[in-house]
């Protein structure tokens, strides 16, 4: 079955190197965007359930968690340093993006 694209936020509500979360069909996820770019990925950290959207990205792409500084790109999902606490490392459920509209639209 193919995936079903919801309406997150219009492209104008997120300024480049910010994120924001949403709720996209009841799921949360958060919203980046890098350059112009729109990524979506799971809103709460795999390491402890820490709320990730709604924080400024680093270095442009990378999101860091508050908890235990855990670092993923949000382009990919791909942790990038794991937790200091524990050396956690798991990656980010990323899904599909595409802008329909002036709408960033998030595949479930």
């Amino acid at each position: 079955m193919a995936a079903e694209y919801f309406d997150a936020i219009p492209t104008d509500f997120l300024d480049p190197g910010m994120t924001v979360s949403v709720e996209v069909d009841g799921f949360p996820v958060a919203v980046a965007n890098v350059d112009g770019e729109y990524y979506a990925f799971q809103n709460l950290c795999p390491h402890q359930g820490t709320k990730l959207g709604g924080r400024k990205l680093d270095e442009g792409c990378f999101i860091t968690c508050p908890m235990h500084a855990s670092r993923y790109d949000v382009r990919s999902g791909e942790c990038v340093r794991p937790s200091n606490e524990d050396n956690f490392d798991q990656d980010l459920m990323i899904f599909p993006v595409r802008i329909t509209d002036d709408v960033v639209q998030v595949a479930l």
